[in-house]
Parts: structure tokens; C-alpha cells; sequence
């Protein structure tokens, strides 16, 4: 039989903020990471500590509006309930001073003992690598730019996700070509094209922060507009005159090379669908380009 004094040492000694709970749910027993815990997040221990109600704390978290706390809930009314012996959820904890995630462990007592004990664990480190490399996933390496995949996923949202608005909303879609990119790679080399290609990008951003960029293929960067100017004109390209030439990229040496960028525009129609929308903005710029030649 484990004397109390060993038992709270074990409970302390655990490095995850672990409390322990009766049939009814109410806190008999925490460690001193569960009172840190408490602490980090701006909690108090006498409103979240031994005699509290777990059901209560994840009400309180349900009335601010977290939908965690609901399904932590009922994971712990279903061990509780003998129902599963094992219930588990992520979830993201902001901190005042940083952004962490924490993975929730249910079990319930052994033996005649009925409860079961709640652990947090701290899982911020994996959760960042796996935002890391899912970032890297879905975006342009060089640009940062979504990726065609994750440009043709916000596309369609954006095509589908609005039937509530006027059946006259269109949803604007410029395809831009660097004119003349290969001969920048060849007499400046790769350096230059890739400069290049970084500045086209960042003034897209930095021009409409708000709207969709992408980088669908090759050397062709996509912009999506929420709410497309209607007096543009699908297949016109964008004003002043039929190309954008500020784009330059400064060249190792210090030369300043002008890479001017054919532009197509395509207004899509709510429901239609990503794939016609990108290809008739692609055929616009084609015939941007031809008519500059």
C-alpha cells in the first residue's frame, strides 16, 4: 500500500500537469505542474485545484467560446462512464507570453478505485515541426507562394464557399507570365531569374496582402481577388498598357535587368470550377502576349 506522503511524491514527480478525479468528475488530488499550469494561463488554483468540477472548468471554457472544451468533455463523460478506457485530444493552449499545444490524456483509476485521472502534456515542439513541414508542403520554396495544390484548394473555396452572396459575386483571377525569363537565366544566370522571381512575389503581397497568390507552374505566379474590381474586363490585362514591366531584378554586378510580366484576367463565376477558372485566366495571358508582340 502506497503511504500518502510517496503518493504525492510520484504525483509531483510526474512532469505533465496531471490532476486526479472522482466518479462525479471533481478534482481530488493535483500536482504541482497542474498548479503551474494553472498559473501560465492565467488561471487561479482555488477556481481550478482539488474540489473544483472538471464538467465545470470545461463549461466555463465552452461559455469563452472554445469548442476543445466541449469535446474534452465528453471524452472524460465517456471514461467516466466505462464507456472507452482511453480518451485523448489536441489542442492549441495560448499562453500570454507564447502560442502552445497540449495533448489530453484520460484514464480512468485502476483496481476498486473509481475516477480518472486527466493528463496535460506539453506537445509544442512536435506541433510546430509538423506546421514547419506542412508549410513547406504546400508552398513555392523560393517564393513562399502557395503551391499548386494549396492555390487550387483556397480557388475553390473561394468558387464554392460564397452562394450566399449576390448571383452577380465573380471571383477575379490574374495569371501572370515573366516575359523573357529565360534570357535573364541565361546572360545573368540562375541568381538573377531567382531574384527576380523573389521581388515579383513579394510585391504581389505586398501590393493586395489581402488577396490569394500561388505559384501554379513554373515561373508563373497566380493572383486570386476576393472582390475583383467589376469594371475590369475578363482576357483584358491589367492597366497601364498591356504589360507591367516594374519587376527588375538587380543582378549580382549591380545591373539593373527589366522583366516585364504579360498579364491575364479571368472573372469566374460562383460553382465554377478551379481548373476552368485557371485555364481561361492561362488563356488570357496568352493572348495578352501575343497582342505585345
Amino acid at each position: 500500500m502506497m503511504s500518502d506522503g510517496l503518493a504525492r511524491a510520484v504525483l509531483d514527480a510526474l512532469p505533465d500537469a496531471t490532476a486526479v478525479l472522482d466518479p462525479a468528475g471533481t478534482i481530488t488530488a493535483v500536482n504541482q505542474a497542474w498548479l503551474m499550469f494553472a498559473l501560465d494561463n492565467g488561471g487561479q488554483p482555488e477556481r481550478t485545484g482539488v474540489g473544483v468540477n472538471y464538467f465545470d472548468l470545461c463549461e466555463r471554457s465552452i461559455a469563452a467560446g472554445s469548442q476543445d472544451a466541449q469535446r474534452a468533455a465528453d471524452a472524460l463523460q465517456e471514461v467516466l462512464a466505462g464507456d472507452t478506457v482511453h480518451g485523448e485530444l489536441e489542442y492549441p493552449c495560448p499562453s500570454p507570453a507564447v502560442n502552445r499545444w497540449f495533448l489530453l490524456r484520460i484514464t480512468p483509476l485502476g483496481g476498486d478505485v473509481q475516477g480518472a485521472v486527466t493528463s496535460h502534456v506539453n506537445i509544442t515542439r512536435r506541433k510546430m515541426a509538423e506546421q514547419t513541414l506542412a508549410h513547406e508542403a504546400a508552398h513555392d520554396p523560393l517564393t513562399g507562394l502557395a503551391n499548386p495544390s494549396l492555390f487550387a484548394d483556397r480557388l475553390n473555396a473561394a468558387l464554392t464557399g460564397r452562394r450566399s452572396q449576390a448571383a452577380s459575386a465573380q471571383v477575379g483571377l490574374m495569371y501572370l507570365d515573366a516575359d523573357g525569363f529565360k534570357q535573364v537565366n541565361d546572360t545573368y544566370g540562375h541568381d538573377a531569374g531567382d531574384e527576380a522571381l523573389l521581388t515579383i512575389g513579394h510585391r504581389l503581397r505586398s501590393q493586395r496582402p489581402a488577396a490569394g497568390h500561388g505559384r501554379p507552374a513554373g515561373r508563373r505566379p497566380v493572383r486570386r481577388e476576393r472582390s475583383p474590381d467589376q469594371r475590369g474586363r475578363a482576357g483584358r490585362p491589367e492597366r497601364p498598357g498591356q504589360r507591367r514591366a516594374q519587376p527588375a531584378a538587380s543582378h549580382p554586378r549591380g545591373y539593373l535587368v527589366p522583366v516585364p510580366v504579360s498579364i491575364g484576367i479571368h472573372l469566374a463565376e460562383l460553382g465554377e470550377s478551379a481548373d476552368t477558372a485557371l485555364r481561361e485566366a492561362d488563356r488570357a495571358m496568352y493572348a495578352a502576349k501575343r497582342r505585345t508582340r
